[in-house]
């Protein structure tokens, strides 16, 4: 259900019918997915492509509806099961983000009096460019998480995470300063995913006549006769598409390896649910 008084929702996206939507601005980029049973509320919600909301998703709660309640989301971001999201105030999340399974996101925290002492704190939050903000992890308000940053599962943000911070715990502290992004030797990263899809994966999916080569920059999957090419420095994919080339690339998403094509990630079964009667 979509209550809004302004959309732009192209017809790439998808939502599902089970999902609430009531907001007086509401806006979403190309490719975009959001499940079932997601409820969003606030006063204007814009979100760049390939945004991608699994189910059981909160953005609300708590006085959502004010002049200051904005979610503003760049592109290729994940937002996985039973997240909450209060958009008391403002919430910026970068681009290439990932927020886990039942994590929370404050702009807003108050319950006992403040005439007697108690705390109560308002204020927006914001989460920078190529962020892992992983399961159960907390963002109280008032707090900004920088660009290129890894939380460990379960950390309670309450104060500023710098740019390039490894950083964890609760309250969560900065393990290691500047440690994102790093310069790694990818070729034998990807001869090691590609052993495993090729060894591994494909017998258990009893994927056949099928061959993987590497040259440093380009993985070449042949399958009947057509290639697939991934070129794994710049995140781009042409020639076929098929089937086994799909597989391939979203066994390369589940290595943080994201090629976008248009389509939405999708492998192929095992053989034991193919058999399921």
């Amino acid at each position: 259900m979509i209550k809004v008084n302004k959309s732009k929702i192209p017809s790439s996206a998808f939502i599902h019918e089970s999902t609430i939507i009531e907001c007086d601005y509401f806006e979403v980029g190309e490719h975009t997915y959001i499940g079932p049973n997601n409820k969003i509320t606030c006063k204007k919600f814009v979100a760049g492509d390939y945004l991608y909301i699994t189910e059981g998703v909160d953005i609300g709660r708590g006085g959502c509806t004010g002049p200051n309640s904005e979610v503003i989301i760049g592109d290729n971001v994940g937002i996985f099961e039973r997240t909450v999201i209060n958009p008391s105030d403002k919430v910026t999340i970068g681009n290439d983000v990932g927020i886990g399974t039942e994590c929370l996101l404050w702009t807003h925290g108050a319950w006992l009096d403040i005439t007697k002492g108690f705390p109560a704190d308002f204020g927006p939050i914001s989460i920078g460019d190529n962020v892992w903000f992983p399961a159960r992890s907390i963002m109280m308000p008032n707090t900004k998480i920088g660009d290129n940053c890894v939380i460990g599962s379960a950390s309670i943000i309450t104060r500023d995470i710098p740019s390039g911070s490894l950083a964890m715990g609760t309250p969560c502290k900065v393990i290691k300063e500047n440690f994102y992004p790093r310069e790694v030797n990818i070729i034998p990263l990807i001869e090691e995913i590609i052993r495993v899809w090729n060894d591994k994966l494909c017998p258990h999916k009893d994927i056949k006549d099928t061959s993987v080569v590497f040259d440093g920059r380009l993985v070449s999957v042949l399958y009947e006769g057509k290639l697939t090419y991934f070129d794994v420095v710049n995140k781009r994919t042409w020639g076929d598409t098929n089937k086994v080339s799909e597989d391939f690339r979203d066994f390369l998403r589940r290595r943080g390896i994201k090629i976008y094509n248009g389509l939405p990630f999708k492998s192929i079964k095992p053989i034991y649910i193919e058999n399921f009667s």
